[in-house]
């Protein structure tokens, strides 16, 4: 069986391209093969060149109108095509490009994945509701979440068939990162994000004295610098601010593999170590022979959680004592149903508790014994909810099972119940809208130079004159 992964985004070299490696590879030692199609929307990602597919992958050039009717062919010629991902906001002249090519995809299972975290991030999509109208199959982050509610609004035939995003990976294949001891070491590993709050490991550090601290693979980015010195320090998520630029070191690796820095301050001045980019083994190795990492990821609706953790937060249970947030434990379930903080294993903390956490850190090192019991009973956890091996036949099984649907929608005759002159802006090129927050309230957008412009209602000229 041929599978075929299309990046409409791009291939990202992040989690959403992590989990279709673990997956392709599950597929060719399982005897299936695959192809890749990615769209270059006129950027490409760093991060991308360290991943390697095993499948052909067909580019469609940033220069290129229109997917290459060779390529549609290809695609059409799998048995099941996994969208993992689709043009956002910042690529306005190629969203309409995508959904032209998925409107040509007519004989493959077409698996649609919605891999927006949070509120931001699924709106990011700016044709999200039409483009998941055309899927056989839904894979979501939460079945509780905003896009759950909004595609089966905008097209009710997806009800029966939606999946969560399973979180998979090789278990044992990380057994070779686990160093033979551990070392006073607290880290963060995962890209700048506030929703991951990484400068807790700045604010934790004068609660632990004689650690060693790091920020591992967190970027310097607008939210890592930028500071409003009239918020509230305390829960400031940006690492790389004012109040921390005297005590951390910013690292790079050279094409050497070689690690070098530019910074200035005297070494018994630098408590944090940051290294903005890193070669995968090298951060695995690093999170093997730490004592702790802070996985701050956490939403504000709960909702959007579902029942996954992030990859940062799995490869911290398989390779060191993770330290959950707090909000995250209390309101995320697992796969079983229960709430991540009634397993006694994983830390908790947040913004405001570092000296708590730094006292408890302290504590353990002195007690190896519950340490190794908590470690240990982490590990066992990830080979329980997302071992491939278990779950990726579970995944590929469902889909084959659902198959094609019949009952799809017309996709712009859903538009024009609300939207009623979309066709007509469509034709004269602009970018009609449906991502689920703006859909679900039935306001009328259409993308202009990135950003979304409401239409308003078009008004007679009858009702104008007695305006």
């Amino acid at each position: 069986m041929r599978i075929g992964f299309v990046f409409g985004k791009g291939i990202d070299g992040c989690g959403v391209t992590r989990g279709a490696l673990f997956f392709e590879k599950w597929l060719y030692d399982n005897g299936h093969d695959s192809i890749v199609i990615d769209f270059i929307n006129g950027n490409r990602y760093g991060r991308a060149k360290d991943n390697k597919f095993k499948g052909q992958i067909f580019e469609v050039t940033a220069s290129e109108t229109d997917a290459p009717s060779g390529i549609i062919d290809i695609a059409n010629r799998s048995d099941i095509l996994i969208c993992h991902s689709a043009p956002i906001r910042k690529h306005t002249d190629y969203c309409d490009r995508y959904r032209r090519f998925i409107e040509k995809i007519n004989d493959p299972i077409i698996v649609m994945h919605d891999h927006g975290i949070s509120v931001n991030t699924i709106n990011s999509v700016p044709q999200a509701c039409e483009l998941f109208s055309y899927a056989d199959v839904a894979v979501l982050q939460s079945e509780d979440g905003l896009s759950s509610r909004a595609y089966t609004d905008f097209d009710e035939g997806l009800k029966d068939r939606i999946i969560e995003n399973p979180i998979w990976i090789e278990p044992n294949a990380y057994n070779k990162f686990i160093g033979s001891e551990r070392y006073k070491h607290f880290l963060y590993i995962g890209r700048m994000s506030p929703l991951k709050d990484p400068a807790l490991i700045c604010r934790t550090s004068k609660y632990l004295p004689g650690w060693d601290l790091s920020l591992v693979g967190c970027e310097r980015s607008i939210s890592s610098v930028a500071f409003d010195d009239t918020k509230e320090l305390h829960r400031w998520p940006g690492p790389y601010i004012p109040p921390f630029r005297d005590f951390v070191r910013i690292h790079r690796f050279d094409k050497d593999g070689n690690i070098k820095h530019n910074c200035k301050l005297p070494d018994e001045q630098i408590t944090v170590n940051a290294y903005e980019s890193y070669p995968y083994e090298w951060g695995m190795k690093t999170l093997g022979r730490s004592f702790a990492s802070w996985c701050g990821y956490r939403l504000t609706d709960e909702r959007e959680y579902g029942t996954r953790m992030e990859y940062t937060q799995i490869e911290s249970f398989l390779l060191t004592l993770p330290v959950l947030n707090r909000q995250f434990a209390e309101n995320a379930y697992s796969p079983e149903g229960k709430k991540w903080i009634d397993y006694d294993c994983a830390l908790t903390g947040m913004a405001t508790e570092e000296e708590q956490l730094a006292d408890e850190l302290d504590r353990l090192w002195h007690d190896q014994n519950e340490y190794l019991e908590r470690t240990n009973a982490c590990r066992e956890l990830i080979y329980k909810f997302n071992d491939i091996e278990n779950l990726a036949p579970k995944y590929l099984d469902t889909i084959l099972k659902l198959g094609k649907r019949e009952n799809k929608v017309n996709a712009m005759e859903t538009i024009n119940t609300f939207f009623p002159n979309a066709k007509e802006l469509r034709d004269k090129g602009e970018v009609v809208m449906t991502a689920p927050g703006s859909y679900l309230k039935r306001e009328k957008y259409i993308l202009v130079n990135k950003k979304q412009q409401k239409v308003e209602d078009s008004v007679s000229s009858l009702e104008s004159f007695f305006a």
